[in-house]
């Protein structure tokens, strides 16, 4: 059996995932092929058609697939024409219909708003799966069944059936769904029970950590991560205790925690929500007058603090509250709180379940994977395989004809070296900057060494130089990536962790001199374990590098450029390596040199 799944209505990451026969084999993001990130009011055209391709070279056609998957209840979105008008959300139909389309709050809206807002968005959604199947020269299937799977247990659902577990919490806490943004559940032999649901108008950390983010001119969508980066270079202030005015946390109570400006709100429409979030933004924090990518702004980074630690807290609350009702010893998380790795390593830390399992795409693009995981067992009747994941290579596939032919019109001076990759570590070693581009895309939001940036973690200098390369902000953070079996060497009590999303401490001030590009100024870091059987030329890469300089660590950052996504296909790797300032490329076997 096979189902597609794929977020529907449009709002933002979102993504197209296939399951068959219970396993996830492919998974991708709009934003990789339209380049616009995160992908704001653009329905998964791009990356339905690469789902119905992926499959076609199987010899699957669109009539093979069962059903398809969103992650969205319709019935359950509350104020949808509400949500569009005052809450920047638009939904761009232009590729199904040829109107006018005009700008609202940086988003696209079509003059059918509201024919939207009246029809069935499952027809709608229909109408999109013709296009991608008509786009690529098949054969439309005489009946379409899509079902819809609520957001939250989408999420759940994610973390669920990838973590490995039969049995545990699994914790969902993001912006917002239909109408809930922090649940609780006790999942049990594939069946999810919601212990806890909290409404957006008073449960939605990340709303709260989006519009402060704002206030500090660092975005809705990419704030968090960037203020997750700036907090350290903070302290606790007044904006720590005003903000403890608007959120209060008992992990005892009736419910961990709530967000309200005065009393609660217990409303499912979106106004409520933008009034509740915006007011406490402003009186948190007003209008910083500040350039994110000039010197440091000191009231910024204070007022990222607050949000962080506070976000933290209601986390750890969160979990305690859940220890406690739903009496499980292990942990799931997904949901956009759930890429913020700082919370989840003072999770980790805290020692509340014996074990935690973070989906890696936790944000939306990774509820089109949970809503097809959840319709191909509980409504197909089939059985997914609950195997813990191991590696999000699932991206489309590139051929090697494809990527000799990409190579060689560059007009750049290029070798072929296959997988041995000593070249490459002996350049890093050299103190060259490498981009490294092999196999199918990652999915989600962190380079994992198919889509990689490559530099010695020894050289302080190079902190700043790659930030500068890539035109980010210069005090945000590098990740490293490592061999496994040397965790115990930088981190305190660390595990194998493949995704990235997990902060660790390191052990001691001098584990961080010998890598300093990699230790940010609190002593953490985002790694990436890596072993060879995950991914063989990656890990060989680090090993060499370790032959070289002692360190089994290398810094690794996202291929891409400031404000994009990932680079996915080899001409976008080709293009962004040629514009910017790095000294070599490897390329699916291939050395490419600039000078």
């Amino acid at each position: 059996m096979i189902v597609i799944g794929f977020n529907w209505p449009i709002a933002h990451d979102h993504g197209v995932a296939v399951i068959q026969d219970g396993e996830l084999i492919f998974a991708t993001e709009e934003e990789r092929f339209t380049r616009h990130k995160h992908s704001p009011g653009e329905p998964p055209i791009n990356a339905l058609k690469q789902a119905f391709i992926f499959l076609k070279k199987r010899g699957i056609k669109p009539k093979d697939v069962d059903a398809y998957a969103i992650n969205f209840d319709p019935k359950l979105i509350a104020g949808a024409s509400l949500r569009a008008k005052y809450f920047g959300y638009g939904w761009n139909f232009s590729i199904l219909y040829k109107k006018e389309i005009v700008g609202i709050a940086g988003y696209h809206i079509t003059t059918l708003l509201k024919e939207f807002i009246i029809s069935d968005l499952l027809e709608l959604g229909k109408k999109l799966l013709r296009k991608a199947i008509l786009d690529i020269g098949e054969e439309i299937p005489s009946e379409i069944k899509i079902y819809p799977v609520r957001h939250h247990l989408a999420h759940a659902a994610s973390a669920y059936y990838f973590s490995g577990y039969n049995s545990a919490t699994v914790l969902t806490i993001d912006g917002a769904g239909e109408f809930e943004s922090t649940v609780i559940w006790k999942v049990k032999d594939g069946e999810f029970e919601p212990i806890l649901s909290m409404l957006t108008s008073y449960g939605s950390l990340g709303s709260l950590y989006e519009y402060i983010t704002e206030k500090l001119s660092l975005g809705r969508l990419e704030g968090p991560g960037k203020a997750m980066g700036l907090a350290p270079y903070g302290k606790k202030s007044h904006y720590y205790d005003k903000l403890k005015e608007f959120v209060k946390i008992s992990p005892e109570g009736d419910i961990p925690f709530y967000i309200a400006d005065g009393k609660i709100i217990r409303a499912k429409t979106w106004p409520k929500l933008l009034m509740v979030y915006s007011r406490i933004a402003e009186k948190l924090v007003g209008k910083l007058d500040w350039d994110p990518h000039g010197e440091m702004n000191q009231d910024a980074a204070d007022a990222a603090w607050a949000v962080q630690k506070v976000t933290e807290e209601a986390v750890l609350a969160t979990a305690q509250w859940a220890k406690k009702h739903t009496g499980e010893d292990k942990v799931a998380l997904a949901g956009g709180v759930a890429l913020n790795a700082k919370a989840n390593m003072e999770l980790y830390y805290a020692r509340i379940f014996n074990d935690m399992f973070i989906f890696p795409a936790a944000n939306d693009a990774g509820t089109p994977i949970g809503a097809a995981a959840y319709v191909y067992e509980h409504i197909l009747g089939g059985k997914m395989k609950r195997q813990r994941l191991k590696n999000v290579y699932l991206g489309p596939e590139y051929d090697e004809d494809l990527v000799k032919k990409v190579v060689r019109d560059s007009k750049f001076k290029a070798e072929y070296i296959g997988e041995d990759v000593n070249a490459v570590a002996d350049l890093v070693a050299k103190g060259q900057i490498i981009t490294w581009y092999q196999g199918r895309a990652e999915l989600g939001p962190r380079a994992l060494g198919n889509r990689s940036i490559v530099a010695d973690p020894t050289r302080k200098e190079y902190w700043r130089l790659v930030n500068d390369i890539k035109g980010r902000e210069w005090w945000r953070p590098l990740a490293p990536s490592l061999l496994d079996e040397d965790k115990d060497t930088y981190f305190k009590d660390p595990v194998s962790h493949e995704f990235m999303i997990l902060m660790f401490r390191y052990k001691d001030e001098e584990a961080c001199k010998r890598v300093p590009v990699t230790c940010h100024v609190d002593l953490t870091a985002r790694p990436q374990t890596v072993t060879r059987d995950q991914n063989k030329t990656w890990y060989d890469l680090i090993k060499a590098f370790k032959d070289i300089k002692g360190e089994g660590l290398i810094m690794n950052t996202s291929f891409n450029l400031a404000g994009e996504p990932l680079v996915e296909t080899p001409q976008d790797a080709l293009r962004s390596f040629a514009l910017k300032g790095f000294d070599a490329m490897y390329m699916q076997g291939w050395l490419i040199y600039k000078h």
